[in-house]
């Protein structure tokens, strides 16, 4: 290598407002190394990501003596060891009163961990202390990390280094995205990494040279949200953060007029509420919307674990039942007083049906026939109902009937609100869209709920079993009831949740996840990951990365 193509490439840094800045050492002038750094475009398209519920921080409004020796961190996942001892041992009245969506916000001060990304773990440290600055002040601190660190520092390294000093388009683009490699199934058709596509068209060299890498700058920004509040509240944080965002850019003298938002789960609620013009009116300000995992049309495992608790599947499974519940008496002491989570329930546009009452190979019931929230949510004296007027907020008395009443009126108020904010969403998602979802056998979700006859007084034939009495609820997922028998008068049967039923990601059963397909300009339908994991695996990195550079080409 000859002297003049000796260089040391200098990493970029950030003024204390943001604006990229180098530093560099003088050296002897026998030193014929040259310093060199590569400049953003002046155009900016900052990237919004934006998280799924229970994946914000948020902090307590007014601290609570008993809680967290009276520090104000209400919400923090990613501190395993907080999550699970202090919310360990909570009574669900007590989980009711830290997790309140009058008395919580969005913390901003979660901590930003070092990257597994080597690039970031080999910077000298006041270059990885600069950008954790930098990141924290883009939102970085507002959401679970320990979920979606790597999809933030993967889109921030990957769109920011699409080809180098030499003019190459970089080995990630070429390998990952240009030329991904496609591999053989069993029956030797092909297969290829981001599973089965609508609407793919193909990122050339050219078009990541001339039409995004040398056109645009993509800071990368996390815009947490309180979750126990309403998805539209949420959608409306999200447009006037959107605007700041844009300002601070247009600011710095940088040339910007939209952002491309990132989604996970509910966050795809949130980021339609923020695009729609009715709520956050911020569509025109957004050249296009990447949604993963989305529960579009809600997801019958809301209603589950009103009634069973969360599922403890792997760390953060344990963390989040450990957190919110285990039992359905835990997790309705917080979702049902939050519209955050009700409006995860399923929706009019799910298919009717998915609550189901089951003897042997008989379906005894199937609702709702056109409305959950009248036919099912809204249900007070039914066995199946979604929630037991006691535990929406427990005491550890006996609960008066004028009280139950008054706290039975404010829980319909929410649900009419949730109801509103479904229909008001309703088919809407931004025009330029992208999606991805999960359509794993492995990772089954529930499509259908059915409680499933287990037990009953001498296998007899049940009558009218929708309109038993019920007698005892485990909280765990069994219902005793007093039904009544063609032969033998009312005597007791027991019925029990079922097992998860489609394809899907654990939690989103594919019938929901596709309806944003449905809608998109591009989508790929994928398998190999869970539901809250899914921006660790590669290939949803992958075809994000590709989602993101597409909607600028075409688009911007």
């Amino acid at each position: 290598m000859s002297d003049q193509k000796q260089k040391n490439i200098l990493h970029m840094m950030y003024d204390k407002d943001g604006y990229p800045t180098w530093r560099t050492e003088l050296s002897p002038e026998e030193n014929k190394v040259r310093a060199t750094v590569i400049v953003p475009p002046d155009t900016v398209i900052p990237v919004v990501f934006v998280p799924g519920i229970m994946g914000s921080n948020l902090k307590l409004k007014k601290t609570l003596k008993w809680f967290n020796d009276k520090k104000d961190i209400a919400w923090r996942p990613s501190y395993r060891y907080f999550t699970g001892k202090t919310f360990g041992d909570l009574k669900p009245a007590q989980r009711r009163m830290v997790l309140d969506p009058e008395n919580t916000e969005l913390d901003e001060r979660g901590e930003i961990p070092s990257s597994i990304i080597q690039l970031f773990k080999n910077v000298p440290p006041h270059v990885q202390t600069n950008w954790k600055s930098e990141f924290t002040r883009r939102g970085w601190g507002t959401v679970m990390l320990s979920s979606y660190s790597e999809i933030l520092y993967n889109l921030e390294l990957n769109l920011n280094s699409i080809y180098g000093h030499d003019q190459e388009v970089s080995n990630y683009w070429k390998n990952s995205i240009v030329g991904v490699a496609v591999s053989k199934n069993s029956n030797g058709e092909s297969k290829h990494p981001w599973g089965e596509m609508t609407g793919y068209e193909a990122l050339s060299m050219d078009d990541l040279k001339e039409k995004v890498g040398d056109k645009y700058w993509f800071p990368v920004h996390a815009a947490g949200y309180n979750w126990l509040r309403s998805n539209e509240d949420a959608g409306k944080d999200i447009a006037e953060r959107i605007k700041k965002i844009i300002k601070h850019y247009q600011d710095l003298k940088f040339d910007c007029e939209k952002v491309i938002i990132v989604t996970h789960s509910m966050g795809g609620l949130a980021a339609r509420a923020a695009c729609h013009a009715d709520m956050g009116n911020i569509a025109g300000k957004v050249a296009g919307v990447v949604h993963g995992e989305q529960p579009a049309l809600g997801a019958a495992a809301a209603y589950k674990r009103m009634h069973a608790g969360f599922e403890a599947d792997g760390w953060l499974g344990s963390i989040f039942a450990r957190a919110l519940g285990k039992t359905g008496r835990e997790v309705t002491a917080v979702l049902a007083n939050a519209r955050g989570g009700l409006e995860l329930l399923p929706n009019k546009r799910y298919p009717a049906g998915w609550l189901q009452l089951q003897a042997g190979h008989t379906i005894e019931m199937q609702l709702p026939k056109s409305n959950p929230y009248k036919e099912i949510y809204a249900e007070k004296d039914k066995w199946w109902r979604l929630t037991t007027p006691e535990w929406i907020e427990p005491s550890n008395q006996p609960i008066p009937n004028f009280l139950l009443n008054s706290i039975w009126n404010r829980y319909l108020k929410r649900l009419a609100l949730v109801e509103k904010f479904h229909d008001k969403l309703g088919h809407y998602y931004h025009d330029i869209t992208h999606a991805h979802y999960g359509v794993d056998r492995n990772h089954r979700a529930w499509c259908n709920f059915t409680w499933i006859l287990q037990y009953a007084f001498r296998k007899t034939t049940l009558t009218d079993a929708a309109n038993a009495e019920l007698i005892d609820d485990d909280a765990m997922g069994k219902m005793t009831i007093k039904a009544h028998f063609e032969s033998y008068g009312y005597n007791k049967s027991e019925y029990i949740k079922s097992d998860t039923d489609q394809p899907g990601d654990g939690t989103v059963p594919e019938i929901s996840g596709a309806d944003s397909a449905s809608k998109a300009k591009f989508s790929s339908k994928m398998t190999g990951f869970s539901h809250q994991d899914s921006y660790s695996i590669k290939s949803v990195k992958d075809v994000t990365t590709y989602s993101v550079a597409r909607i600028a080409r075409d688009v911007c």
